[in-house]
């Protein structure tokens, strides 16, 4: 089943989902995004039980360590 519709970019450059479809994923907060070859955007939901995984792959990508992060929340409590 293949559907066109029009999603809107906003100033904050969110995607606006058309109701239609948003409603199909209410449960679902995260949508994976590839860029195809064809300068398609392609938008896969994330169940929740799968959205601590994929961020934690996202910060091992960045090469983000847990003593960085650990070094980070020091740093932002030393501040207060």
């Amino acid at each position: 089943m293949s559907h066109k519709m029009l999603a809107r970019k906003t100033d904050w450059n969110e995607v606006q989902l058309p109701p239609e479809i948003a409603g199909r994923y209410s449960n679902i907060d995260y949508f994976e995004v590839v860029l195809t070859h064809k300068g398609r955007l392609l938008l896969a939901p994330v169940p929740p039980e799968r959205k601590q995984q994929r961020v934690k792959e996202e910060i091992r990508e960045l090469g983000i360590e847990e003593d960085d992060i650990r070094a980070a929340a020091r740093a932002l409590l030393a501040q207060r």
